[in-house]
């Protein structure tokens, strides 16, 4: 009898025996979700890190296309201006012509304020020069004059060099991929 007592204290309780295997069971069933569960977790936390990756690359891409399209605006824009600009000493040339002394001078006004929204960076061209030309066009003053040939020549001169100008950012924007400063195609 005492080897039956001190050999197996729970083979006589068959009900805690089974308790205690059942606790067991649930502590190792438990640990074994848990470690699936921190598995799933990993897996997911690595796919999302995955997509916020692409996303944030394609948003760096937008931004890129976004900044390549506002430098090609303001390129465009500038472009323009420089047109318009020409366009204005011109139409001084033909009024002078025309012996619209006032109007000649207006124009001329009106042709060097163009040069305030013309971004010369964008243009590849010197600031530095363009503003001595659009000062030299706004200095230019249009007299009464029976004789106004040296005032032709001079407005002449002022459209050649603007010519000039207007000519090397037209090159320049040719020169860009795609020509004529166009935009970059977006990437799908």
């Amino acid at each position: 009898m005492s080897e039956s007592t001190s050999a197996a204290p729970l083979s006589r309780h068959p009900v805690v025996t089974a308790i205690v295997g059942f606790c067991a069971g649930l502590v190792i069933a438990y640990g074994i979700g848990l470690w699936q569960r921190s598995s799933a977790l990993s897996a997911q936390a690595d796919a999302s890190a995955a997509v916020v990756a692409a996303k944030d690359a394609e948003i760096a891409a937008a931004h890129a296309v976004a900044a390549a399209s506002a430098r090609a605006a303001r390129g465009a824009d500038s472009r323009t201006a420089l047109v318009q600009a020409r366009l204005g000493l011109f139409q001084a040339l033909n009024d002078l012509d025309q012996r619209n002394f006032g109007v000649a001078s207006e124009r001329l006004r009106e042709a060097a304020a163009r040069f305030d929204t013309v971004d010369a960076d964008a243009l590849g061209l010197d600031p530095a020069l363009l503003g001595a030309l659009q000062a030299e066009i706004a200095g230019t003053p249009v007299l009464v004059a029976t004789d106004f040939e040296q005032q032709r020549l001079r407005l002449l001169e002022l459209a050649a060099r603007l010519e000039a100008q207007t000519a090397a950012a037209l090159a320049a924007a040719a020169a860009v991929p795609g020509g004529s400063g166009a935009l970059p195609a977006p990437e799908h």
